[in-house]
């Protein structure tokens, strides 16, 4: 939603903001980070930093550039859609029941929360990884105010977790992927609010108001003169393509971090033009274990200077605090991305990620919390080792308890070799690896571009990442096994888990359509996947099953389940 405030020099209400810019408080702390530092000197800020950290994105810039949210007008916009659409009320105290239907957590508990290194947060009545701040400056003659909202890594990296049949639980795990994020969702829905709204800026006025009571008169000042007609000049722009994003983000639980990372480098030549071949989505990835890791990303395109990209990684290394502090560096880039963070600020949020990455250090997926059978898990096992291990790496299982990953080869594997859907890499163009050698991305990293293929992922969790393959194009890992019976279309989104199958519950219906059971309800919006579009094919990944009987598949996917 960056380009809603791109600065606007011929509007006459942008003028003073622009003048005063150099002027504005950079805030670099959310207050969710402000309550724990108020709270007492003990508490170890790494978890904290994960769901809480802005991570240098509360600044002007920022508002007028990036990904900001003016979390009241933006907050009203959401309001007015689900009125328009659903008859919801007015209320701003509904927001995260309405950031709910496009898969935001607001979870009772946070299951693997360390209660032991800070006091846990109340989240049931907020989205989970959604953090503020306000902006405010006082000059002679004007004073400017306005509440911020930004996302952090929990709103993609924390997952919901599932009951001994597969139902949601309605509580989180920290680290495994929100499989049904919907941001093109999320987005569309504040662009249509947004544009009722402006039609009658007194009556969306009016609206704001009645949604924030609370809301003080100088940032009511700066939204009325300010802000709406900014966003009123701007939303013309994006007429014709009648969306925000000019790029597609795929669907609940994928991200498309490329066409953020070039919207945001402006390295797009029209913002305001969608372009459907911007397909580098990806699926959300638990990111347990992430210090077996030479490289980061599905294709590996961030190394640290001097390293090897594609190389084995031990159990020994992976906890070794150099190797660790290396990828803590790559980890601060994705803020440019998915926070908006300014390259300026990169540098200084490498302490911030480093003390995140103390807490993915200690980070395991959750446990399966189903049945489990441990002869063909055992007899999985050997099939795992004799088929999967080269790629996804080893574990060393004593034939009772989780299986603990003791090295994993970081193997790129090349598109004629594994023929999954391309898209991905090839939008990791040459445009991308000229702009980070320039950046501050240069100093640290050798990104690399067009890497021909996808690094093999580590398996860790497997069973609670459904759907899969890179860009999530498979429902259950039963499909992946039976590539002739992979659905041409799913849906996705606030489902439930099967755990036969190990994936998302569903029939597969006479329209070729995999769907949820008529008597489920799903906890957000859900969404059909069409493997037709492009960037979403469900082919590749084939071949590797071809002399596996239906027993040996059957023992391999109860052995994943333990993972």
């Amino acid at each position: 939603m960056d380009a809603i405030f791109n600065k606007t020099k011929n509007i006459i209400a942008l003028l003073p903001l622009v003048l005063a810019g150099c002027f504005w408080t950079e805030s670099y702390e959310s207050k969710e980070i402000l309550s724990y530092k108020n709270k007492s000197n003990t508490v170890r800020m790494d978890q904290v930093r994960f769901i809480s950290d802005d991570m240098g994105s509360f600044t002007l810039t920022g508002l007028l550039n990036s990904n900001l949210m003016p979390i009241k007008v933006y907050g009203t916009a959401l309001l007015i859609d689900n009125q328009m659409k659903y008859g919801t009320a007015i209320d701003g105290s509904r927001l995260p029941q309405i950031m709910k239907k496009y898969g935001f957590l607001s979870p009772e508990k946070i299951e693997n929360w360390r209660r032991d290194w800070a006091p846990h947060p109340q989240t049931n009545r907020t989205s989970l990884g959604l953090i503020h701040s306000d902006i405010e400056q006082k000059l002679p003659k004007h004073t400017y105010k306005i509440e911020v909202a930004n996302i952090t890594c929990a709103a993609c990296h924390s997952g919901m977790t599932y009951d001994q049949y597969g139902r949601p639980t309605g509580r989180a795990w920290l680290g495994s992927p929100n499989t049904s994020l919907d941001l093109d969702g999320f987005f569309d829905s504040i662009y249509f609010g947004l544009k009722s709204g402006v039609k009658n800026q007194n009556a969306f006025m009016k609206k704001i108001k009645q949604a924030y009571p609370k809301m003080d008169a100088v940032e009511e000042a700066t939204i009325r003169f300010t802000l709406l007609p900014i966003i009123s000049y701007t939303l013309k722009k994006y007429e014709k393509m009648n969306r925000v994003l000019p790029f597609p983000n795929g669907g609940p639980g994928t991200t498309n971090g490329i066409g953020a990372f070039k919207r945001n480098a402006k390295l797009i030549k029209n913002p305001f033009a969608f372009n459907p071949h911007e397909a580098g989505f990806v699926s959300i990835p638990d990111i347990s274990y992430r210090g077996f890791r030479s490289s980061l990303l599905y294709d590996g395109v961030y190394v640290n200077k001097g390293q090897q990209r594609f190389r084995e990684i031990t159990a020994a290394e992976a906890v070794n605090p150099k190797h660790l502090n290396q990828l803590s560096q790559l980890i601060t880039f994705f803020t440019f991305s998915a926070m908006g963070s300014l390259l300026k600020n990169i540098e200084a949020n490498m302490s911030h990620t480093q003390e995140i990455v103390g807490f993915l250090k200690e980070l395991t997926p959750p446990p399966f919390p189903g049945d489990l059978d441990f002869t063909k898990v055992k007899s999985g096992a050997k099939i795992y080792a004799e088929n999967c291990s080269k790629c996804h790496g080893v574990y060393n299982f004593d034939g009772m308890n989780r299986p603990q990953l003791v090295s994993f080869p970081n193997k790129l594997v090349p598109q004629k070799q594994m023929q999954t859907d391309p898209m991905r890499w090839v939008t990791v163009d040459h445009s991308v690896k000229t702009f980070a050698d320039r950046s501050i991305f240069g100093k640290y990293s050798n990104p690399g571009f067009s890497m021909g293929g996808y690094v093999a992922p580590i398996l860790s969790g497997v069973w609670a990442t459904a759907p899969y393959l890179h860009n999530g194009s498979v429902p259950t890992l039963w499909h992946l096994m039976h590539p002739m019976e992979r659905p041409q279309k799913f849906i996705v989104g606030g489902h439930a888990l099967d755990y036969n199958k190990v994936g998302i519950l569903g029939t597969q219906r006479h329209d070729n359509v995999y769907s949820y059971p008529s008597h489920y309800k799903s906890w957000s919006k859900a969404s059909t996947y069409d493997t037709r579009r492009l960037g979403h094919s469900n082919r590749g990944h084939e071949s590797e099953f071809l002399n596996l009987s239906e027993q040996d598949k059957d023992s391999l996917i109860e052995y994943l389940k333990l993972l």
